[in-house]
């Protein structure tokens, strides 16, 4: 069993991982060491930014023993845009940074709903100014649409009922789930925008899911709602989503994903008052996700070598020849 590893995190982790379960292991660091390794190959533990059409070739001529690419992260978009070669199964990292990012958006949500930035700002200024505290809201009766309802936003609705909330589950089957107070489809999601206080985006990229949120469904969003993006930046139409800031017709939006990425210092997403942008370190906490991706991985070493199904597959049809 061998196992080429090319990620910028938890290297040395994967490697000592590899070994305890007696898998021979090596770690490169850029595209000609993964030509020369993968030969002989039964598995990639790969960053997704290295995922590419490249890679792909690559694998399709190059490692004739691959199995199994495992990426280290939830997101998994490279994939769906570049395929996967026949007979590999490529595996994210499940649910491990599910707990932080659900609450990062939480917090991005509480700090729009309370209007903490302006507070921030006034305080920058040593200004004691209640004149907005008017606008102030809650989340205690408010409805919530959680856009994805897979382990992240799954995460965010346990955390969001806690404070009296409403959750509506958007999903591409509309399927009920015992976490959501109702469940809708993705065809539904105009009349669920309009009763909707908040919207936290918290689904893949895709072609049926890149700006999502364009121009019509920031229509059909009440004034005062708020926009929470901790998916990938694509998901939302940013030219349309700050023609609707600017505009007033949309309360607030808190992004930790942007496209592009990272936000250019001139994108006039920074200059709006009523946007929190944190730079796509939502999953970041302690050991959380690192412990729950070692974890993880593990097991599917030790299912991959028993010949076993393993955890968290992507959901991507093999590319034909």
């Amino acid at each position: 069993m061998r196992v080429v590893i090319r990620t910028p995190v938890l290297a040395p982790q994967f490697e000592a991982l590899a070994g305890r379960l007696g898998a021979d292991s090596t770690a490169v660091d850029d595209a000609e060491g993964m030509r020369r390794e993968l030969a002989d190959a039964d598995a990639l533990w790969t960053w997704p930014t290295f995922y590419d059409a490249d890679l792909v070739a690559l694998l399709e001529r190059h490692a004739p023993r691959l199995r199994w690419v495992q990426l280290p992260t939830m997101g998994y978009d490279p994939v769906e845009l570049h395929g996967v070669p026949p007979g590999v199964t490529v595996t994210c990292a499940g649910d491990a940074y599910a707990p932080t990012v659900a609450e990062h958006a939480v917090a991005l949500l509480l700090a729009l709903v309370r209007r903490i930035p302006a507070a921030v700002r006034n305080g920058l200024d040593g200004r004691w100014d209640q004149a907005g505290a008017g606008e102030i809201g809650t989340l205690n009766g408010a409805t919530v649409a959680v856009v994805g309802f897979g382990n992240i936003g799954r995460e965010v609705a346990t955390r969001i009922r806690g404070f009296g909330a409403r959750i509506i589950a958007v999903t591409r089957s509309g399927r009920a789930d015992p976490l959501a107070d109702e469940s809708a489809d993705a065809a539904e999601l105009p009349a669920v925008f309009a009763r909707s206080d908040a919207v936290v985006l918290a689904l893949p990229l895709n072609a049926q899911t890149r700006h999502l949120l364009g121009a019509a469904a920031l229509e059909a969003l009440r004034p005062h709602a708020i926009v929470i993006n901790v998916s990938r930046g694509g998901v939302v139409d940013h030219a349309a989503l700050y023609d609707a800031l600017a505009g007033g017709r949309l309360g607030a939006a808190g992004l930790d994903v942007t496209d592009p990425e990272p936000l250019p210092p001139g994108d006039p997403l920074w200059t709006l008052p009523n946007v929190l942008i944190t730079p796509h370190v939502a999953g970041y906490g302690g050991d959380v996700a690192p412990r729950r991706i070692l974890a993880l991985v593990e097991r599917n070493l030790g299912h991959f070598m028993a010949g076993r199904p393993l955890e968290a597959p992507v959901p991507v049809a093999p590319r034909a020849r």
